[in-house]
């Protein structure tokens, strides 16, 4: 049985503290960054289009990640103890960072008239990498853990004073948000020409918020009592699953564009 105890925090210079999660977060997002980029060469956007859009999908990422997360996991706080709002690094809650990237996007594409659609199919593919990259970033900070287990895959997060092995879901979820991240770079790798604008955005949406309800499953419930029959996360995804399958029905999502002679 492994016992997991590994120090969250990477490096210490002076009174700089590096920690794994923020090291990890940062990656993802320059990850993100260079693979959007090459989609961007592709379909002929200049890359001051990308660098000018980035802080508005940052910015509306950590905040989104931070309000959603204080409405849905920590509610109680605005009134027990307000300094949380400012607190922006503490609680973040995908749900929330997908729409904030989403709003920034919309923000941006106000200002500058850009293709919405086409720039959020550009932008899933590029960010599907980040979620892995949090994933492991959590588990260094064993944090968002599963619940008890006897599988042979548990895990002890001592750290946390934990003496049952539980599930590590965090590496559940990194490992399928690299496959999330292959089928849609390579998808559109190869039919980047003849997707239907949206296509994408909205396959990030239905594979990354459908494995997520699934994958509540094996997690700790956050928030409501584990008498109720489903967790926060599950109620949050699935609102966004069926969105996506709606809007590839009404698009016909599933024809791609015939070849321009």
């Amino acid at each position: 049985m492994y016992i997991h105890n590994i120090d969250p925090e990477f490096l210490k210079l002076g009174p700089i503290t590096i920690r794994y999660y923020g090291l990890l977060f940062g990656t993802g997002i320059f990850s993100a960054y260079f693979i959007a980029r090459k989609f961007f060469r592709l379909k002929n956007h200049p890359d001051a289009m990308l660098d000018k859009l980035l802080i508005y999908l940052i910015v509306g990422l950590v905040l989104g990640a931070h309000f959603v997360h204080l409405a849905f996991y920590e509610p109680r706080a605005f009134i027990d103890n307000p300094i949380r709002i400012i607190q922006v690094g503490s609680g973040l809650a995908s749900h929330g960072g997908f729409l904030g990237a989403v709003l920034g996007l919309f923000i941006f594409y106000k200002k500058y008239k850009i293709d919405f659609w086409e720039y959020a199919d550009m932008l899933a593919v590029g960010g599907s990498i980040v979620g892995p990259f949090i994933r492991l970033g959590n588990f260094l900070n064993s944090e968002i853990y599963g619940r008890v287990t006897d599988s042979p895959l548990g895990i002890i997060f001592q750290r946390r004073g934990e003496t049952l092995p539980r599930h590590p879901s965090q590496l559940y979820e990194m490992a399928i948000g690299i496959v999330i991240f292959l089928i849609l770079y390579f998808f559109y790798n190869k039919y980047y020409n003849r997707v239907k604008n949206g296509m994408m955005i909205y396959s990030f949406v239905i594979l990354y918020f459908t494995t997520r309800f699934f994958i509540e499953y094996v997690k700790e419930y956050q928030v409501l009592n584990s008498a109720f029959p489903f967790t926060m996360g599950q109620l949050l995804s699935a609102p966004l699953v069926l969105l996506g399958f709606f809007m590839f029905f009404k698009k016909d999502y599933f024809h791609l564009k015939k070849n321009e002679a």
